[in-house]
């Protein structure tokens, strides 16, 4: 388990590193967005896994070579720290702002579609690279919104304890629970489901391992079923052992 837990806070801070290179150089189903109607004259730099493209008026152009080694260097701990392996190459398309982004793909950054990232100069994108690089492996698997939410999030997040954020939500009684979370649609609380979705990713694989979650990321049945399936308990027997993992890992920090 304390493996485990190493696993998540170094990739957290290659994620933290990747942010700091872009600003010194400055879900939901997949739903297909094609670049070919926004990224004529776009410039692009490509490395071993992937290509990150912007667009001719962005002011970012000369540190694009660099922008592109710094996601090559963090995903190296990727690969070995969960034990991915791409099987093609991530784009990534970096626009100048959000409005930017969400007039041309119809999503404010940053959005994932698949093995590609749509994204603004500066946004965080370590956990968006952690699952398209999921989905690169296997683009036909379905996931599912709250695991592919709460790898971004656990991944993205800059706080010192996942756990202790997603304790104190249900000491201020903001708790969701995990049936809700479920449903991200329904949920008024973004915050909320933010933390906690990122609290119960990271339980999963502290506890199961990389190798389970991999087979929850590809399971064809619906998420209460994978889950039973897979990792042997019922919605509430989950929850209840994710919220005692939750509050010992809160007391740790």
């Amino acid at each position: 388990m304390l493996r485990q837990h190493f696993i998540l806070r170094r990739w957290r801070y290659s994620a933290i590193m990747i942010v700091a290179l872009a600003l010194l150089a400055c879900g939901k189903r997949r739903q297909d967005v094609n670049p070919s109607t926004f990224s004529a004259g776009w410039v692009a730099d490509s490395t071993e896994h992937f290509r990150v493209f912007e667009p001719p008026q962005s002011p970012r152009r000369p540190q694009l070579k660099f922008f592109a080694q710094s996601c090559e260097d963090a995903y190296a701990d990727l690969s070995k720290l969960l034990g991915l392996s791409l099987t093609q190459k991530i784009s990534i398309y970096r626009f100048i702002t959000n409005q930017d982004c969400e007039a041309a793909i119809g999503h404010a950054a940053v959005y994932v579609d698949g093995y590609q990232i749509y994204t603004r100069v500066g946004s965080p994108i370590g956990g968006a690279i952690a699952v398209a690089a999921f989905s690169s492996t296997d683009p036909e698997a379905p996931s599912f919104e709250l695991i592919k939410d709460g790898l971004r999030e656990a991944f993205d997040n800059e706080s010192e304890s996942i756990h202790g954020d997603a304790a104190r939500l249900k000491s201020e009684g903001r708790w969701l629970p995990l049936a809700a979370l479920m449903n991200p649609a329904s949920v008024s609380d973004r915050e909320a489901y933010r933390i906690e979705s990122a609290s119960f990713v990271a339980y999963l694989i502290q506890t199961q391992g990389i190798d389970r979650f991999k087979m929850l990321w590809r399971s064809v049945l619906d998420l209460p079923l994978s889950l039973e399936k897979i990792y042997g308990g019922t919605v509430q027997e989950l929850e209840e052992d994710w919220v005692a993992h939750m509050e010992r890992e809160a007391k740790r920090t």
